[in-house]
């Protein structure tokens, strides 16, 4: 009879520290802005459509900053945090464990 036979598994130790905290930004970057976006469109629709034209221009500018910021916040995070997670996974773990008798 030949030598017994390894069953060989490949995991991932769980993350640090670090990658989740990593892990729960990348979440919060991803899903918050899209839903302050649609806040700041749905509070600003009454000012926007005001019968006074300095409250609707005020509106409209102010919208058109916020929307700006939360899509540079968006589009710029959500990379740099997906790279930042990938880097900071768990480390790759071969285990070896030998085979169950053949009976």
């Amino acid at each position: 009879m030949g030598p017994p036979e390894t069953l060989r598994f490949v995991a991932r130790a769980p993350r640090g520290i670090f990658g989740r905290i990593v892990k729960w930004l990348f979440w919060l970057v991803l899903l918050v802005p899209p839903i302050l976006m649609l806040g700041t469109c749905a509070g600003l629709q009454s000012y926007v459509l005001s019968e006074d034209e300095e409250v609707a221009a005020g509106a409209l500018m102010f919208g058109a900053g916020v929307l700006g910021v939360l899509w540079a916040l968006w589009l710029a995070g959500v990379p740099l945090l997906a790279l930042l997670m990938l880097i900071t996974r768990g480390r790759r773990v071969v285990i070896n464990q030998p085979a169950p008798p053949a009976g």
